[in-house]
């Protein structure tokens, strides 16, 4: 999923990029850390959790490119697709689904997880998964600071280059 976010009058950042760059870029790279972080935290709080490999495996970064500051939040865990997205049906590996059931079934006879696990991934099988959206979620409640973020550092940027007479 991509968050675009249009914040309107972008004279300011403009206006800061050409007459003090090092500033502004140093503003512009601060706020998309302080927002890839606020979305980050979002996304990790809506994320379902078994065993919390998922949620932990959520990070954001922050990159300078010749067309501006890019942040990126994302997951290095497959998982995180499937819950976002959800599936098609298909047969998960059986063992996969055991964790599953011992933690939100709370089943914990060994043959019973099994056996339960093996029911839950047929239905996978005949139905697949429901998307779950986390990350959409995290991405529009947080749109509204996102963008108040960018405007304060705006603000920030027009009050250095024009010495505190904005």
């Amino acid at each position: 999923m991509n968050l675009d976010i249009s914040l309107g009058d972008m004279s300011a950042i403009e206006r800061g990029l050409r007459e003090a760059p090092e500033y502004s870029q140093k503003v512009l790279e601060a706020t998309m850390h302080q927002a890839t972080l606020l979305v980050q935290r979002e996304w990790q709080e809506n994320m379902p959790r078994v065993s919390g490999l998922t949620a932990r495996s959520i990070t954001s970064d922050v990159a300078s490119t010749p067309a501006g500051v890019l942040g990126i939040v994302g997951s290095s865990q497959p998982s995180a697709l499937f819950i976002e997205l959800g599936t098609g049906p298909h047969m998960p590996p059986i063992a996969a689904m055991e964790p599953w059931v011992k933690a939100v079934l709370g089943i914990r006879e060994p043959k019973e997880v099994k056996r339960v696990a093996f029911l839950v991934a047929r239905k996978i099988a005949r139905e697949g998964t429901e998307p779950q959206r986390p990350m959409e979620r995290a991405a529009l409640s947080t749109r509204s600071q996102v963008i108040a973020m960018f405007e304060e550092a705006a603000g920030q940027i027009l009050q250095f280059i024009t010495g505190g007479k904005a």
